[in-house]
């Protein structure tokens, strides 16, 4: 069977096509929207953990319209780094692109951060397609303007906001995702359910399998229900500075626990962890009832998804690294506190002072992380 759904995603002024495709035709398709972009030239950047059939079933579509060149990048947490970026460009820029070439982002959300920063930088800012294979870069990290780099002391240090022209999402590509990838993806689908749309909790915890076994049709529909959430909150907040923060519920923590692993640690999984860990600080601050702290862990497990920290992490260590979380400054600094971002209720981001940022004294953020260190009652 073949299907390809298509609609328009908007982010401020921002407005970008998105289109969900499985079966032979959605490649045919896909080379017909790429013929609208009247490109002189395609550049690939291809994460190397693809197969090459799959490699080579897009350089054929782009191929079609205009000569096309394939690049090729690690999707490592330790090579999503300027350096990287600045070698990808030196081997960009003599393909012959020009100003009316066309970077093709073809990988998981790790790849498609750094083509679109790359894309931004060259020449300042050349015309970007994300063709995502992960189900996570499906349904998250296409639908943002972020595109970032890490340095030593952190994720995402480096970056800007950038929309791509258009989002070819082939689910065939999924049909190889391993397991763990795709219960790592629904982890940020469950942070949309429980941060934004949780009038949707119930739908999603009936379609949840802890065995990841789920059809093309499921996969859709996951992406769609993020996509909803994702511009409910994201319409009027292109930078994700106001009511967009909420995307960032569990990251502080959970990007400490990712980064501390080296990227061992599935970036869904940690920032499962770092939900709970938040989850948990809600309700030592009466923000959360026991109820709802519950209805985090309950998703998280019909999803099969982690609840503890890996072996090695320590509360010391992420206590450490989340000093460096690059959220800092939307208020100004207390000391003996730790920026938030925190739920009074499902759906309900807390605002103390109109900010989505709680400042929250270190003993009790020490007290979220100790509750995924083992089991804490």
């Amino acid at each position: 069977m073949t299907t390809v759904t298509e609609r328009e995603v908007r982010f401020g002024d921002a407005r970008y096509g998105f289109s969900v495709g499985h079966g032979p035709e959605s490649l045919g398709a896909l080379t017909r929207k790429l013929e609208g972009l009247d490109a002189d030239r395609f550049v690939i950047v291809a994460d190397t953990g693809l197969t090459q059939d799959q490699i080579d079933s897009i350089a054929r579509c782009a191929g079609e319209v205009a000569p096309t060149s394939v690049l090729t990048a690690v999707a490592d947490e330790k090579a999503k780094s300027l350096d990287v970026v600045t070698a990808l460009a030196e081997r960009l820029i003599p393909t012959g692109i020009t100003r009316r070439s066309v970077v093709i982002a073809l990988g998981g959300g790790l790849v498609g951060n750094m083509a679109g920063l790359l894309s931004a930088l060259v020449f300042r800012g050349i015309r970007l397609v994300h063709v995502p294979t992960t189900l996570l870069a499906m349904s998250d990290s296409v639908l943002s303007l972020k595109q970032a780099v890490n340095t030593s002391v952190g994720k995402n240090h480096l970056g800007t906001f950038y929309a791509p022209v258009f989002v070819w999402n082939h689910l065939d590509f999924l049909r190889t995702l391993p397991a763990d990838e795709i219960r790592s993806a629904l982890c940020e689908m469950i942070k949309n359910v429980l941060g934004i749309v949780p009038d949707r909790y119930d739908e999603v915890a009936a379609r949840l399998r802890s065995d990841a076994q789920y059809t093309p049709e499921d996969f859709a529909w996951f992406i769609d229900l993020c996509v909803e959430a994702k511009c409910a909150v994201m319409r009027d907040d292109k930078t994700e500075r106001g009511d967009a923060l909420i995307l960032e519920y569990g990251h502080t923590i959970g990007h400490a626990a990712e980064l501390l692993t080296g990227g061992e640690l599935r970036h869904g999984y940690a920032i499962g962890l770092g939900m709970l860990a938040v989850a948990r600080i809600a309700r030592e601050l009466g923000l959360l009832t026991a109820e709802d702290e519950a209805a985090h862990r309950t998703l998280l497990a019909l999803n099969g998804a982690p609840t503890v920290l890996p072996a090695g992490v320590t509360v010391e260590a992420v206590m450490r690294t989340i000093a460096l979380d690059n959220k800092r400054g939307y208020v100004k600094a207390t000391a003996g506190t730790r920026d938030l971002i925190l739920l009074e209720g499902l759906g309900k981001p807390h605002r103390p002072g109109g900010a989505q940022i709680t400042q929250v004294p270190e003993a009790i953020v020490r007290l979220g992380v100790e509750s995924i260190a083992g089991e804490v009652a």
